[in-house]
């Protein structure tokens, strides 16, 4: 609730600010006529914030509706496919969406985005994935080019509407060798043809092995981390804001808000 009030607050002081600078410009220009709707708009505005302020508005951001215990199983093995995914993604989110580069053989440059990249080893430090198949059931791009190659840049996006444009272009399906970055702008890094320039960080990592998942299409890579790309050598000191995928095919920025620090999994100091 506090963080919803510090927003709300927030705001409606930004738009007191813009208002008293219209009253201000409009006073210049002689335009009297409009000051009293703005001098009105700004007083409701000043009133809302007393009245968050001091606790007559918090029936407003309550939660609209009580936690509930989760006591409905839901086998999955009952459920098509469409909606096993939509339940497994909405409860398993958000996770952050890569868009991962990576070039063929004959040296044709592919970009593609991955919302299952997980770290699962630092010592080694070590990245697995999961590749499912195009619907004519040929591989994915990506996983192609790695067993030809070796090589993925996994471009870590901006919480931003641009980083979803990019991510929802990239995963147009093309056929293999074409380059899903020609289908927008998109400018990369000088000397570095899979490090975008608009990314917030990008992994760069090697294939390992890969495992075919029993009874499933999808392949499980293990890849290797040869180096972290940042905008400089300082270590960020806490996660960045990245780009997220939420449920099964939103994007949103990565959670923001309270932040609660666990160290008990160091042990003893």
């Amino acid at each position: 609730m506090t963080d919803e009030r510090t927003a709300v607050a927030a705001f409606l002081k930004k738009c007191n600010a813009y208002a008293e600078a219209s009253v201000e410009r409009k006073k210049e220009r002689g335009e009297l006529d409009e000051i009293a709707k703005w001098e009105s708009y700004i007083e409701f505005n000043q009133h809302a914030l007393e009245e968050i302020a001091n606790g007559t508005l918090d029936r407003w951001f309550k939660p609209s509706s009580e936690h509930q215990p989760p006591l409905v199983r839901l086998n999955v093995n009952d459920m098509e496919h469409v909606e096993r995914s939509i339940w497994l993604n909405g409860v398993l989110s958000p996770r952050p969406v890569v868009v991962a580069g990576s070039t063929s053989k004959e040296g044709d440059r592919n970009f593609a985005p991955l919302s299952s990249v997980m770290q699962v080893s630092t010592s080694p430090p070590y990245l697995i994935a999961s590749f499912s198949i195009h619907k004519d059931k040929r591989p994915r791009d990506t996983l192609q080019n790695l067993r030809s190659t070796g090589t993925v840049f996994l471009n870590v996006m901006p919480p931003t509407p641009r980083g979803a444009t990019i991510v929802d272009e990239t995963a147009t399906p093309l056929p293999f060798g074409e380059d899903e970055g020609a289908l927008l702008e998109m400018d990369t890094v000088e000397g570095e043809p899979l490090l975008l320039e608009e990314s917030v960080a990008a992994v760069e990592a090697s294939f390992v092995e890969e495992h075919r998942l029993p009874d499933a299409v999808a392949t499980l890579v293990v890849l290797r981390v040869e180096a972290v790309w940042f905008s400089s050598s300082t270590i960020p000191s806490g996660g960045l804001d990245v780009l997220c995928q939420h449920g099964r095919d939103d994007m949103t920025p990565s959670p923001q808000g309270w932040t609660q620090r666990v160290l008990k999994h160091y042990g003893p100091v």
